[in-house]
């Protein structure tokens, strides 16, 4: 793995103002191009807000964001800044907390969170499918959706999730094992 530079994004979004949270995404990808940031980590749920909570089950809801990250691709496909971008997704009829890597107009993939928390407001297994070890699968648009790793001229990527990186028996230490040099 060669020297990266790593930016964590620090966002204020705002639930449910997708758009607008999608543009704050784009505007830090821009100014962390030119700081020659490598990799930039978003925030859990970037695009939809946190925490959504019953939003989750409204289909335009889930849709909304993922329409908004194919633009955030598509907007940011000059820069060379591997990003990180929470987000809600679909498949098939479960809804799931996921980050998406994007680089160079592409959406390289989409990681589910495995660990749902289940207290207070954060009660997310109560609306949302935990992702599984081992789980590979196609999202409707083609992208590539699981257990995934991403390799770059750079090295090799994992997206962790919240109480996925907190818990001993989580998704990094399988992923590390699956080749994961860096994990956001």
């Amino acid at each position: 793995m060669r020297l990266v530079k790593i930016g964590l994004a620090s966002l204020n979004t705002t639930v449910g103002a997708v758009h607008s949270n999608a543009d704050k995404v784009v505007a830090s990808a821009v100014d962390a191009a030119s700081q020659a940031v490598t990799v930039l980590a978003f925030p859990e749920q970037s695009l939809g807000g946190y925490s959504p909570e019953d939003l989750v089950q409204w289909r335009r809801f889930v849709t909304a964001q993922w329409e908004a990250l194919e633009s955030i691709a598509e907007r940011t496909r000059t820069l060379d800044v591997v990003l990180a971008i929470g987000l809600v997704v679909a498949l098939g009829s479960d809804v799931y907390n996921a980050a998406a890597c994007v680089h160079r107009g592409r959406i390289v993939g989409v990681v589910p969170k495995e660990k749902l928390p289940g207290y207070n407001v954060f009660y997310e297994a109560r609306t949302l499918t935990p992702g599984k070890p081992g789980l590979r699968a196609t999202l409707a648009s083609g992208v590539p959706f699981g257990d995934l790793v991403f390799q770059f001229d750079f090295g090799t990527v994992a997206l962790e999730i919240c109480e996925d990186v907190w818990t001993p028996d989580g998704p990094l230490r399988r992923r590390a094992y699956a080749g994961a040099e860096l994990a956001l």
